[in-house]
């Protein structure tokens, strides 16, 4: 998973917060496999890791309604 896979990602939520539902399912999308990723993958840099997370975390600072059931 690049960083420019998630920015794109990213601004990909922030492109559709007007629909919280599609908003959020790819927001949890997202986690989902940068947590995946990380647990696959063998010899990574903690520095790239760190900052990929970073950029995955900004989605929390786009505002969309997040309702879990």
């Amino acid at each position: 998973m690049s960083l420019t896979e998630i920015k794109e990602r990213v601004q990909a939520i922030q492109e559709c917060a007007g629909d919280y539902e599609i908003a959020h399912s790819k927001e949890d999308a997202l986690y989902q496999d940068f947590i995946e990723f990380v647990a696959t993958s063998k010899d990574l840099d903690i520095a790239e890791v760190q900052e990929k997370a970073a950029e995955v975390l900004k989605t929390k600072q786009i505002e969309f309604i997040r309702y879990c059931a």
